[in-house]
């Protein structure tokens, strides 16, 4: 007699078993993913990636306010360098007068000497401006080496013939500042130059006639005493326009 086997069925898993291994495959998944994460991390910890960072963060930094309101293209690298010269340039007019102070007053000039002391503090004054005015638009400022400034001169006309020289180099320095200003648009660096523009208009004016009048010494004997004492009036006044 052929008996009959009847089939048993599978069992079904467990409910047990079925959450086991759920939780394996989701915490298999969350270490993958976590796997990814830290090697993400450690390569963007890397002294590579640091380098790299770090050099596109200086290129960003050097050119900060291209993005700015007050330029319309950005500047330029010729105008960063200019604005930068212009600050040393500033620093050696202050350097000048000073050297022309001390040849004043060992000579007994005493007035033109607190003139000369006079002018090359607001030089001084003028290169703290362009670093503060570079500071507020962050245009990178090194400050540069100073040459040494002339000391020898044969007489005060001498001098003074130097000073409008200064001052004449300095006027087309600040005008080429302005040109590259111009050419980038960028309106705040030409808005700041304007009163220096102005007051080399002044000081190369009224140097002119400082010379004229020293120059007259030989025609007019005491004129030079009187114009030293005028000066040194003026320095003491703080009546400076140059």
């Amino acid at each position: 007699k052929q008996s009959l086997q009847t089939a048993k069925p599978h069992r079904s898993a467990s409910p047990n078993s079925n959450i086991s291994v759920a939780i394996m495959v989701r915490f298999t998944g969350m270490s993958s993913a976590l796997l990814l994460s830290c090697t993400s991390v450690a390569a963007a910890f890397s002294p590579s990636a640091y380098h790299i960072s770090a050099r596109t963060a200086a290129k960003s930094t050097a050119l900060r306010e291209a993005s700015s309101p007050f330029s319309a293209v950005g500047p330029s690298q010729e105008l960063l360098d200019l604005f930068n010269n212009q600050v040393t340039k500033e620093f050696a007019a202050s350097q000048f007068y000073l050297s022309a102070s001390i040849w004043f007053d060992s000579r007994d000039w005493e007035g033109m000497a607190s003139y000369m002391l006079a002018e090359s503090e607001e030089e001084r004054g003028h290169a703290l401006q362009f670093i503060e005015f570079a500071n507020k638009r962050n245009i990178p400022v090194k400050l540069q080496g100073l040459g040494v400034p002339m000391s020898e001169w044969d007489s005060p006309e001498d001098v003074w013939r130097g000073v409008l020289e200064l001052e004449r180099t300095n006027t087309a320095s600040l005008l080429q500042v302005a040109e590259a200003a111009h050419q980038c648009r960028d309106f705040a660096v030409l808005a700041f130059l304007n009163p220096f523009h102005i007051e080399q208009v002044d000081a190369e004016s009224k140097i002119s006639t400082i010379i004229a009048k020293v120059a007259d010494e030989n025609k007019t004997p005491g004129l030079l005493r009187q114009l030293d004492h005028e000066l040194g009036l003026e320095a003491g006044q703080g009546g400076l326009g140059a």
